[in-house]
């Protein structure tokens, strides 16, 4: 009996043989296609987090060499008061100026030679147009010419040229 029981497991039925081995077969494929995504994801992974590490090392000495400065403003007191000849009529442009830079220096720089900042920042203002000024592009305009020129006159004087803006605190105009 044993033996008649060990022929039916052997060789009884040759169709459940062939699914049986083609399941076996499909397994393993499964498998390996699993095992040839895993390793292409995790040469994926390893390439897009390595990444270029000369590129990162360069940030991260830029990051540690200089950190980031708080913003100082010195306030040029007191206000300007600028006017203008606008055909027959008298005007006249008030205006609080405040620069901005993250140095010490540049600071130094500005009290040191106040005098002289206060008569560049005056005789600028007064060699612009009045009308042109009332837009928001002329103010914004002589926000930068004062910005440059502000920079080159601390670049000049032994400072670093390091002046961020210029601030109109104040603008009237009448």
């Amino acid at each position: 009996m044993a033996a008649e029981q060990d022929l039916k497991l052997d060789g009884g039925n040759p169709e459940a043989e062939a699914a049986s081995g083609g399941g076996k077969k499909k397994l393993i494929i499964i498998i390996l296609i699993a095992l040839i995504v895993l390793a292409g994801a995790g040469a994926a992974a390893f390439f897009l987090l390595t990444g270029d590490d000369d590129a990162a090392a360069e940030a991260t000495e830029e990051v540690a060499a200089e950190p980031e400065l708080p913003a100082q403003y010195v306030i040029l007191k007191p206000e300007f008061v600028i006017s203008f000849q606008v055909g027959p009529r008298q005007r006249f442009l008030q205006v609080n100026i405040e620069v901005m830079t993250r140095r010490q220096s540049v600071i130094d720089v500005l009290n040191m030679n106040e005098p002289m900042v206060r008569n560049d920042i005056i005789r600028i203002i007064g060699e612009q147009n009045f009308d042109h000024l009332r837009t928001p592009e002329g103010k914004v305009e002589l926000q930068q010419l004062l910005t440059r020129h502000l920079s080159e006159l601390v670049k000049r004087e032994g400072g670093e040229d390091d002046v961020e803006a210029v601030l109109f605190t104040d603008f009237v105009m009448q």
